[in-house]
């Protein structure tokens, strides 16, 4: 159990929480569980942070991707923040058990959000989905750099990609593989 807290746009709480999100906040509930993504780890809080500063921004994806989605906590902030056709996608099926059973907390139906298992970008629901003009990667460093050529051919021409999971000595890595496939930095938290 974690008290209930506040990520820019966001207000995270356990189903323990019996009080009520503030109304100028979204709502995220999610439990601390079996799956990484509860929100305290600073990767997913980045990412949070991330999404948060994409919408101010005035950008408007029609279709996002979760790539490792874990918990499922950036897959339902994306709906949160776009209420756009949203794919979560991981390689463990507890995983995807947990994004699902957060999907139906959160209140969010299966055709807003797709919960699913399969290989990275080679999974038939990704490979029969997209262009995607937002990917969202919180993995570790070495499958960024692995899968980045395929994450681009995934991406919209004027897609937006947000990228985490990884130590900041790592970051030289994962950022030649993503210019070496035509990306360019637009933003470093």
């Amino acid at each position: 159990k974690f008290p209930p807290f506040r990520i820019k746009d966001f207000y995270i709480y356990g189903s323990h929480f019996t009080g009520t999100a503030p109304k100028n906040l979204l709502p995220l509930q999610i439990d601390a569980a079996t799956a990484f993504g509860s929100g305290e780890h600073g990767t997913t809080r980045g990412c949070l942070e991330a999404l948060c500063k994409l919408k101010a921004s005035g950008f408007k994806p029609r279709h996002v991707l979760d790539m490792g989605a874990g918990s499922g906590i950036l897959a339902i902030g994306a709906v949160r923040l776009w209420n756009k056709p949203t794919m979560a996608i991981d390689n463990d099926r507890e995983a995807t058990r947990v994004a699902c059973r957060h999907r139906k907390l959160n209140a969010i139906s299966p055709d807003k959000l797709i919960c699913a298992t399969g290989d990275g970008y080679k999974a038939r629901r990704v490979r029969e989905s997209g262009p995607f003009d937002l990917i969202i990667a919180n993995i570790l460093a070495q499958p960024l750099i692995d899968m980045a050529a395929m994450m681009e051919e995934k991406l919209s021409k004027k897609g937006r990609v947000v990228l985490s999971g990884l130590l900041s000595t790592q970051a030289p890595a994962v950022m030649a593989a993503h210019k070496a496939v035509g990306l360019k930095k637009v933003h470093e938290i």
